[in-house]
């Protein structure tokens, strides 16, 4: 059975809703320029030189004609009103969608601290209980588990501490030990594992293909080729998470601490870099239609990247799918043209290690589902939580899920599909 969905953004959010407000706005301040000047217009008549001099001929006539043509415009119904009233339903729904809005954006900021105020009596009970029975082990897990905002406030306060002043700074500052290189691609070949279970169908299916391709050897991901019945070729590219978190300077894996500490603030990192030579040597076209897909660090490279090919235009990126990765402080970047859903588990810690709450944007829909197996691992896992995860996205009927899915409807609609790999490691001169 599947489990409830809680969703923000996306085309049913808040920033959509003010869009719509907005939108209505405009119309009425139009209509108020536009009924201004015909009244304006209008008024002319009252005093032009044919009409007033018509009146020494028939001043009982020319007087009813000013009288009526003052009461349809200046009257209670009358044109001028009805400009003025449109610009006051102007002014008021431009006030309404900017409150909305602000207090929108009041919330993503105050929302780490609010919840982990609301979480923490069952956080630090469960903590309590666990070293009370004599688990010190547990108890951290027990805290982090029950209320996983608590890394928000934690990720603040050490930032404060290092004196970077932010998260992204902070970064800045931890990073240098941790030379990023350059990236050095190997072709694997085809995957006919992966093709044989056939083109993806749904959300869960595409998630499948990412929890499949972490199985693999660290920086090892995949470009998969789908071709449909309308003759469109559409990548899926899949890009796993962290594998080695050991803290050695000069480290060939790109998926260790160097591409953590750079990606988190936007910065472009050898991952990246070796993602994009991997398109290049799949026979990606720039008309091709991508779905970059990533868990973990894997999600924060896949919104990287589509940010910085939206500027570029060397590729051609339509979507992007997260499973517990900490994008609060880039998603808001995300270019317009680019969809993002961003998969969070309520009791994973990962998402919140950066400190911020993702936004609420149009094309950002951050799915929150619940699959808390009470383990910081579990939490995070492919397997035990985003796929379980996904399916309860394939079946909810909220309304941003329901268009992200259309969105992506021709990945998941293909005829033939075709896996290749490569493994991405990082070169020092």
């Amino acid at each position: 059975m599947t489990r409830p969905v809680s969703v923000r953004g996306g085309a049913g959010g808040v920033e959509a809703h003010y869009d719509d407000l907005a939108a209505a706005a405009r119309l009425f301040g139009r209509a108020a320029g536009d009924t201004g000047e015909v009244a304006l217009a209008l008024h002319g008549y009252l005093v032009h030189p044919a009409v007033l001099g018509s009146a020494v001929l028939d001043p009982g006539g020319v007087a009813e004609f000013e009288r009526r043509l003052l009461a349809a415009l200046d009257g209670p119904a009358g044109v001028t009103w009805l400009s003025a009233r449109c610009a006051g339903v102007d002014v008021g729904l431009r006030a309404t969608a900017a409150a909305y809005l602000g207090a929108d954006r009041l919330d993503a900021r105050l929302a780490p601290e609010l919840g982990a105020l609301i979480h923490a009596p069952r956080a630090i009970g469960d903590g309590a209980l666990a070293l009370a029975r004599g688990h010190p082990d547990r108890a951290l897990q027990e805290v982090l588990t029950s209320d996983p905002e608590l890394a928000d406030l934690g990720v603040g306060a050490a930032a404060g501490l290092l004196g970077g002043g932010s998260v992204a700074a902070s970064t800045r500052l931890l990073q240098r030990p941790f030379a990023d290189g350059t990236p050095r691609v190997t072709a694997l070949g085809d995957d006919g594992v992966a093709d044989a279970s056939g083109p993806p169908r749904t959300l869960r299916d595409v998630l499948a293909g990412l929890a499949h391709r972490d199985l693999g050897q660290p920086g090892e991901i995949d470009v998969t080729l789908l071709d449909g019945a309308d003759g469109r070729r559409r990548v899926i590219v899949n890009i796993p998470g962290t594998k080695d978190w050991s803290l050695a300077g000069h480290n060939p894996d790109v998926t260790s601490l160097a591409t953590n500490l750079r990606a988190i603030g936007g910065e472009v990192t050898t991952y990246e870099r070796g993602i994009l030579e991997t398109l290049h040597r799949a026979g990606v076209q720039p008309g091709d239609d991508v779905l970059l897909v990533g868990h973990s660090e894997g999600g924060l490279v896949a919104v990287n990247t589509a940010g910085h090919l939206a500027s570029t235009g060397e590729f051609h990126v339509s979507h992007v799918v997260t499973a517990g990765a900490p994008i609060g402080l880039i998603a808001g970047g995300t270019p317009s043209n680019v969809d993002m859903l961003a998969l969070e588990n309520d009791g994973d810690v990962v998402p919140h290690l950066d400190g911020a709450q993702n936004p609420d944007r149009v094309n950002v829909t951050t799915a929150t589902v619940r699959h808390d197996h009470g383990d910081i691992a579990a939490n995070h896992d492919l397997d035990a939580s985003y796929l379980p995860g996904a399916a309860d996205i394939d079946a909810s009927d909220d309304p941003s899920v329901r268009a992200y899915l259309a969105g992506i409807g021709g990945f998941l609609t293909a005829d033939t599909v075709r896996t290749r790999t490569y493994v991405i490691t990082r070169g020092y001169p």
